[in-house]
Formats: structure tokens, sequence, C-alpha cells
């Protein structure tokens, strides 16, 4: 899940970033998706340390969490061919919306995993 979790958080940087450039530079509010990659990519590499991998692991899901909602309402409205006033930011929203659903899903998974075996190991 290290390299899942340095991935997502990457992905999420390079999509803040691209719509920051891709805006002219005008709107610092395209980088949000890099505001929510940079400390997954931090706790992400942190992780690699096992004694911080549980905790570091469980706060990229809250993060995870966290741009999921945030994005949700509007990538509804994108999916849905409502009219849209900014392209860029519709697209970015979609991207960080459906990357962080899958990060969540696959991290649930991974706990769940860990968890059983932890009990088998008992």
């Amino acid at each position: 899940m290290t390299i899942f979790g340095v991935l997502y958080g990457a992905v999420l940087v390079i999509v803040g970033v691209f719509g920051y450039f891709k805006s002219g530079g005008e709107s610092i509010t395209a980088l949000i998706p890099a505001f929510l990659g940079s400390p997954v990519v931090f706790l992400s590499m942190l992780s690699l340390n096992p004694k911080y991998l549980k905790l570091s692991m469980h706060i990229n899901v809250v993060i995870a969490l966290l741009g999921f909602l945030a994005t949700l309402k509007d990538t509804v409205i994108f999916i849905s061919g409502q009219e849209i006033e900014n392209e860029l930011a519709a697209y970015s929203k979609a991207i960080t919306c459906i990357v962080s659903l899958l990060f969540i899903v696959f991290s649930v998974k991974s706990f769940i995993k860990a968890r059983k075996a932890k009990r088998a190991s008992i």
C-alpha cells in the first residue's frame, strides 16, 4: 500500500500543478489537489518505516476521504452532463474524486487483509 500511497499523492500533486499552470497561474485554488497530495506522499514515504506504517496510512485514508467528500458533489454534477462554469476545475475535481475513492477502497481492503492476517497469527 505504501507504493500505492506515493502514486496516489503524486497524481494529486501533478493534477494540482498542471491545473495551476494551465490556468495561467491565476488561481491558487487550482493547487488544492497538490495540497492534498503532498502530505500523502510524505506520509507514504514515512510508512516505509514499519513503526509508522499503520498511523501514516490511516492518516492518508482520512486525507483521501476529505478529498473525496469535498469533490463528490461537483463530480456528480460534471458527470451528469450539467453545464459547468470552469471545465478545467471540473476535470481536476473529478480526477481528485475518482483517485481518492480508489485509494480509499484499496486501503480499506488492505486494512481488512492485515487484520485477518494478524488474527490468524495469534
